[in-house]
């Protein structure tokens, strides 16, 4: 076997492992992800530091890290003996004491510093510039960060706006993200949320005719 085939075999299983991580169980998700991260680790701070290392050249890990622990801790039906045996053996926490209550301190306090890391990894490139396409890490609209796609920036009123979907979902399924933008002459881009309905819904209505602002 050549290297040119060595090489491209490796990316296709590299490629198929990615993509098999996104489509996994969340609680799958979680543990892939504590296996990888935590469990050569002696604490949250080493962690921390794994963490960092992999944004600088793989983010898909860490995205569907925090996507699986989220649900995890969200899921009510979940058995207080899998929370700690998430951290206990998936993670390989042992100085965590082993009740339910110690490791779902444990796994917040993780997902806290997931959020925090993915925010911060954006934010070191400077303001974004919006634009049709464009992946960015933004607060969806609820107010959680995601991973938003840019389905369309358009002008109402006096104001300009960019309208939003999550990054792998279908224009016309939502659910829909808007935020208001101002490119100032530093050069760049300010920007907030907007989390009026009314508003949202004057944009959504701009967006579906014609992609053009209302009246026009």
């Amino acid at each position: 076997m050549s290297d040119d085939e060595k090489f491209r075999e490796s990316s296709e299983r590299l490629r198929a492992r990615i993509e098999a991580l996104k489509n996994a169980p969340p609680l799958e998700k979680a543990r892939t992800f504590l296996r990888d991260f935590c469990a050569a680790t002696s604490g949250l701070p080493e962690i921390e530091e794994q963490i960092r290392f992999s944004l600088g050249f793989n983010s898909i890990p860490v995205w569907t890290g925090l996507e699986g622990l989220e649900a995890v801790l969200s899921d009510d039906s979940l058995e207080p003996a899998t929370l700690v045996s998430l951290v206990r053996q998936d993670a390989n926490q042992l100085k965590v004491p082993p009740t339910p209550e110690a490791a779902r301190a444990f796994l917040t306090k993780l997902v806290e510093i997931l959020r925090r890391e993915l925010a911060v990894e954006d934010e070191v490139e400077g303001e974004p510039f919006f634009e049709p396409g464009g992946v960015y890490t933004l607060p969806d609209a609820e107010g959680a960060p995601g991973r938003l796609r840019n389905i369309d920036m358009l002008r109402v009123g006096d104001e300009n706006f960019a309208l939003f979907v999550p990054e792998h979902a279908r224009d016309e399924e939502g659910p829909y993200t808007v935020y208001r933008y101002q490119v100032t002459p530093e050069p760049r881009m300010t920007y907030e949320r907007v989390t009026e309905p009314e508003l949202v819904a004057g944009v959504l209505h701009a967006h579906r005719t014609y992609g053009q602002p209302e009246g026009k």
